[in-house]
């Protein structure tokens, strides 16, 4: 990829931290969420793009979003040669035992303990 015409061009080792030309999908994710939120339905979005150009900064932005509204998220990096599910597994197991002890810590203050 030329880095010329793009702005986002990477190299080795080297990441930038610029969401140029992101501002609509950034938008986007905050109208998703701020709607999930109000319970209305949304449709989902999966932004993809050419390899380098700023997809994880993207994706980091957009995880600061949803969390800021109040969302527990994961970050899955998904690979050709792996299953979806194995992936998934330990993220998920670890999500849920982040949500439980949420949970039983919320219950303990209602008690009053």
């Amino acid at each position: 990829m030329d880095p010329i015409p793009n702005p986002l061009f990477t190299r080795r080792r080297r990441t930038t931290t610029e969401l140029a030309g992101r501002k609509e999908v950034i938008t986007q994710a905050r109208v998703l969420l701020s709607g999930v939120k109000r319970k209305r339905p949304e449709n989902s979005r999966l932004p993809t793009r050419l390899c380098g150009v700023g997809e994880t900064v993207l994706r980091n932005e957009m995880d600061g979003i949803a969390q800021a509204h109040g969302y527990r998220t994961l970050l899955v990096e998904v690979h050709e040669n792996k299953s979806l599910g194995v992936l998934l597994v330990l993220h998920l197991k670890r999500l849920l035992y982040e949500l439980d002890r949420r949970a039983r810590r919320d219950k303990v203050r209602r008690a009053g303990g």
